[in-house]
C-alpha cells in the first residue's frame, strides 16, 4: 500500500494545521511572555485573512492556510521545530513535548523553572493501566492537561503532547515497556481512547491540547545491539499489524481527532 510523497505531505500538513487553527491561533497567549503564535490581533496584514477569523469553520480557515502555504513553507512545517512563515504571520513552534504521565521537560517544548517548577507525575502507565480503570485513566489525561494549559498560558509550554505511547508490549528487550498500557490490543485501545480523551477535552470546537499517540507502527526497538530505530526493517506480517499493532490506533483515532506519530 504504497503512499506518494505529495500524498503524505499534504496528509501530515493537514493534521499539523488542523492543531494550529484548532489550539495556536484561537488561543492566544495572554500571560506574561507570551505573543500569540498566530494571527496576532495587532498585525494589521494578517489579522482579517481568513484563517485568523475564529468565527468561520475550522475546515474553511484550515483550507484557506494550506492553499496560502507554498510547498517549500509546508515542508518546513513537518519538523517538530518548525519554522516561521513570516508573510503569513507564523511564528516558529516547536511541537514536543511530552506528557506520558505528568507534563515531562524530556521535549524541548516544555521548560520548567520559575513559577513552575515542575507538575504532577502520576505512576508509569504500565502500572495505571493494570487497575482495568478507564475513568482513571481519562481523570489523569484531564489533570495534565489542566497542567499543561497552564504552563501555556505562562509562556512556558506548547498545545502539542507526544501522547500516549500505544505499542503493544511483547518483548521487554524495547527498553520502553514502563511506557507503554501493556501487551493487549483491546486493553490498550480503551487506554488510547480514555487518556486522549482526557488531554484533549470534549468540546467539539476546540481542543484542550492536542494529543499525538505514538508510535505508527511496528515500533519496538530503540537500540539493541547497536541496530537502532533508525535503520531497522520490521518485518511483520499483515494479520500481525492489523489485529495486534494498529488495533489501539483504530480505537482512538475512531473516538478522537488526534494525530499520529511514527
Amino acid at each position: 500500500m504504497a503512499t506518494s510523497m505529495p500524498a503524505i505531505i499534504k496528509l501530515c500538513s493537514l493534521l499539523l494545521l488542523l492543531v494550529l487553527v484548532w489550539g495556536v491561533f484561537e488561543q492566544p497567549k495572554t500571560c506574561e511572555g507570551g505573543e500569540s503564535f498566530a494571527c496576532n490581533p495587532k498585525d494589521a496584514a494578517t489579522k482579517d485573512l481568513p484563517f485568523c477569523r475564529a468565527t468561520l469553520p475550522v475546515q474553511d480557515r484550515v483550507r484557506d492556510l494550506l492553499g496560502r502555504l507554498t510547498l517549500q513553507e509546508k515542508v518546513k512545517l513537518l519538523v517538530n521545530t518548525a519554522l516561521p512563515v513570516p508573510r503569513l504571520g507564523i511564528k516558529g513552534y516547536e511541537w514536543w513535548s511530552e506528557a506520558l504521565h505528568g507534563v515531562s521537560n524530556v521535549g524541548p517544548g516544555t521548560k520548567f523553572g520559575g513559577v513552575f517548577p515542575g507538575a504532577t507525575s502520576f505512576p508509569q502507565v504500565i502500572t495505571t493501566a493494570a487497575s482495568f480503570n478507564a475513568s482513571l485513566w481519562e481523570a489523569i489525561g484531564r489533570v495534565v492537561s489542566d497542567e499543561a494549559r497552564a504552563m501555556y498560558n505562562g509562556g512556558v509550554a506548547g498545545l502539542t503532547y507526544w501522547s500516549p505511547n500505544v505499542n503493544i508490549l511483547r518483548d521487554p528487550r524495547w527498553g520502553r515497556a514502563q511506557e507503554t498500557p501493556g501487551e493487549d490490543p483491546t486493553v490498550v485501545g480503551r487506554y488510547a481512547a480514555s487518556y486522549v480523551r482526557g488531554l484533549q477535552g470534549d468540546d467539539s470546537n476546540r481542543l484542550k491540547v492536542a494529543a499525538c499517540c505514538k508510535h505508527f507502527t511496528a515500533y519496538d526497538l530503540d537500540n539493541w545491539n547497536g541496530v537502532d530505530r533508525f535503520h531497522f526493517n520490521a518485518r511483520v506480517s499483515t494479520y500481525t499489524i492489523a489485529n495486534n499493532i494498529t488495533y489501539a490506533f483504530m480505537e482512538y483515532s475512531y473516538v478522537h481527532k488526534a494525530s499520529l506519530t511514527g
